[in-house]
């Protein structure tokens, strides 16, 4: 289950990151507020992604044992 959240997280992440980006012309953020907000959104989702796939390995390694 947590490699699907942070297959999730990881998705959602990115797809915040690159409307932010120039190489879409997508106008989703078209204040600064909004882009900061989504930009530390798309943070905390990728980070959470992160610890989510290295902390499910390290409970399934605890189970195992």
């Amino acid at each position: 289950m947590s490699r699907l959240l942070s297959l999730a997280n990881l998705l959602v992440g990115g797809l915040l990151l690159f409307a932010l980006s120039d190489i879409a012309s997508w106008s989703w953020f078209s204040a600064p507020a909004a882009r900061l907000i989504a930009f530390i959104l798309s943070v905390v989702l990728v980070g959470n992604a992160v610890i989510l796939s290295f902390g499910g390995e390290e409970a399934q390694s605890r189970m195992a044992a």
